[in-house]
């Protein structure tokens, strides 16, 4: 399947859901995204802002795609699967439902249709997509994990992981691996933010205003994460980089460990793993 001309649907266009067909409608055109959303409205204005389709139902998105997204909230799932699943022989269906299992997700599919016979025919057909994207991809700085059952195919990773490529950076991973990557990529700019926010605030308390303060802080972050990137070096090396002898650097990273700087961000982490976990 050439990414580019394939007929992509979406249901659900929220912030993450939105953020990421925008980055879809630049691979296939406006011609070829349909989305629907549990607010018409906010449907219809996202295809009025992107050039894209708005469909009046699930259904009507679903129908011609080949590729559909579920860009809805775990708790919306089963619903969303119940009502379009006569429609998914054949498709890819990608879920972005933080937690949940994609063997979760077949079963609610085999679950809603009408009799064994169905179960056995279309899910035999059916190619499930898991990812697990993060804010950035709003700026098209996003970090994008991508996982298929041991049956899924590797065209269909392939497909998902070019329509996905604007938004950022994407990696295929094991679905072991989701909820790490939920706790690290996921939550991961959330902690950034508040990194930013408190190195802001100490710039204000230094006599910075406080608009050039939040560029200084966010820049630096920025700088610091394309800079590892970039080089490939480990992290410690480039922290020890900018530790001179009796310096400034190293009385601050000192003042960060006895504060406990590494393990908060540890156990930070810690519990949105588990949490994802438990939406599962």
């Amino acid at each position: 399947m050439d990414a580019h001309e394939t007929k992509v649907a979406c249901i659900g266009v929220g912030m993450m859901g939105g953020a990421l067909m925008r980055a879809v409608a630049s691979v296939v055109g406006g011609q070829n995204l349909v989305v629907s959303d549990g607010t018409p409205s906010k449907a219809a204005a996202f295809a009025q802002a992107t050039g894209c389709q708005a469909a009046t139902s699930n259904g009507e998105a679903v129908s011609a795609a080949e590729v559909i997204f579920l860009a809805v909230k775990p708790n919306m799932i089963q619903r969303v699967v119940q009502e379009v699943a006569p429609l998914l022989a054949g498709k890819t269906v990608v879920s972005m439902a933080a937690g949940l299992k994609l063997a979760t997700i077949r079963e609610m599919y085999r679950a809603a249709l009408s009799s064994a016979a169905a179960a056995s025919g279309p899910d035999a057909s059916v190619e499930w997509v898991r990812i697990m994207p993060n804010l950035p991809a709003v700026v098209g700085e996003g970090m994008v994990a991508l996982c298929g059952l041991a049956e899924t195919c590797s065209a269909a990773l392939s497909t998902v992981e070019a329509l996905l490529a604007a938004a950022g950076r994407v990696e295929v991973v094991e679905e072991r691996l989701m909820d790490a990557v939920t706790a690290i990529s996921g939550s991961g700019p959330a902690y950034g933010f508040i990194f930013i926010e408190a190195l802001a605030d100490a710039a204000v308390k230094l006599g910075m205003p406080r608009q050039q303060a939040y560029i200084y802080a966010a820049q630096t972050l920025k700088g610091a994460a394309a800079m590892q990137l970039e080089t490939g070096r480990h992290p410690a090396d480039l922290k020890d980089g900018v530790c001179s002898p009796a310096g400034t650097t190293i009385a601050a990273v000192e003042a960060l460990e006895q504060t406990g700087f590494r393990s908060s961000i540890m156990a930070a982490a810690t519990a949105a793993y588990n949490r994802s976990v438990e939406l599962g």
